[in-house]
């Protein structure tokens, strides 16, 4: 198995387990929030997806030197992997 498959696999399980603890801590933060249903779900959803879009900002934009942000480039610090 290549070292980017293998980086893909534990790439998607960071990413099945950590959907799930946001799933649920949206649940709890919008606990007093007033909305049920559709519109409830909806705004589930969005704030779901603000706090990825705000992480990917976060990793892209003050992430740690010498990481790429392209998966099919790494540099010398990381040629290793």
């Amino acid at each position: 198995m290549s070292k980017m498959k293998q980086l893909d696999e534990i790439a998607q399980g960071v990413a099945d387990v950590t959907l799930e603890i946001m799933k649920d801590s949206v649940d709890w933060q919008l606990a007093d929030y007033e909305a049920d249903g559709d519109e409830y779900y909806a705004i589930h959803a969005l704030v779901i997806q603000r706090a990825i879009d705000k992480m990917y900002k976060e990793v892209n934009i003050g992430g740690p030197a010498g990481i790429s942000n392209d998966e099919n480039v790494l540099d010398a610090d990381h040629a290793s992997l």
